[in-house]
């Protein structure tokens, strides 16, 4: 990660911001505008006044946006590209919580209050970026449209978060590896024939920070699959030969949230 060319690339942003008498670049923005589920459908004049105030960013692979507790000050969002949102580790481990594609924003809590970033933001491919600063925000906190758009967004965002903090804490790195692949299988679209396949992220380092493993015990997984039949491999497009051991791979501690295992853990969790 190259967190001097992310911090270069958002000043410089600000500085390349157009005027808005530039009717050419006013229109990009806006056709990048059209695009995000936040501003989708909203008034023109709204649209409008949103890509006259906005700067770009084009970032390169590897650049940061911003940093975990940078001050909150711009609305970013995607229009080309692929952000992932990261957590670090005391020993400098990475952990990817999130991965924000093209017509999403970057984050919505700071329409909503003015903390902190809680994350880092890393692009992992060139993508282009559109940054509203805070003095602008009213133009969006005032329409009600915007702002349940908001709040839906971020509890979907929690209960992803509480899915995946499950995942992280009570399931051993076999049903996480699974739950992962299969989620993004359910987002990727499916060859005829009943093939299940699902095309893996572009290095092993990032698949290994969504899981929450070490390369090497990642591969090691990989390779145990490989080898008894269950998974076949290539470049990087994943191919599950029996879908449903797969799923029972991924839903090991199922048995466990049955009404009696709950019950069960329940009386355990009392006599501790």
């Amino acid at each position: 990660m190259r967190g001097s060319a992310g911090r270069r690339a958002v000043r410089a942003a600000g500085r390349m911001a157009l005027s808005a008498a530039d009717g050419a670049a006013v229109r990009r923005r806006r056709w990048g505008l059209d695009r995000c589920a936040l501003l989708r459908g909203l008034p023109v004049t709204l649209l409008e006044h949103i890509a006259r105030h906005s700067s770009e960013a084009n970032l390169e692979e590897g650049d940061t946006l911003f940093f975990k507790n940078d001050p909150s000050d711009c609305l970013a969002f995607v229009v080309h590209g692929r952000i992932y949102k990261l957590l670090y580790g005391p020993d400098g481990q990475e952990l990817i919580v999130d991965t924000i594609e093209s017509g999403e924003t970057v984050d919505e809590t700071p329409l909503l209050d003015t903390h902190a970033h809680t994350f880092t933001a890393v692009a992992y491919s060139p993508t282009r970026v559109l940054l509203l600063p805070r003095r602008h925000f009213p133009s969006l906190t005032n329409d009600p449209v915007v702002i349940e758009r908001a709040h839906a967004s971020l509890c979907l965002r929690l209960r992803q978060a509480v899915e995946s903090l499950e995942t992280m804490c009570l399931h051993r790195l076999e049903s996480r590896l699974a739950r992962y692949l299969l989620s993004l299988m359910h987002n990727q679209p499916q060859p005829r024939g009943g093939d299940f396949e699902v095309a893996l992220p572009p290095t092993q380092s990032i698949l290994a920070a969504m899981v929450n493993a070490s390369r090497p015990k990642l591969n090691a997984q990989l390779q145990t699959w490989h080898r008894s039949g269950l998974v076949s491999r290539k470049r990087n497009i994943l191919r599950i030969n029996d879908i449903d051991q797969f799923r029972c791979k991924a839903y090991l501690g199922r048995d466990f949230e049955r009404p009696g295992g709950r019950a069960r853990a329940g009386s355990a969790w009392r006599n501790a």
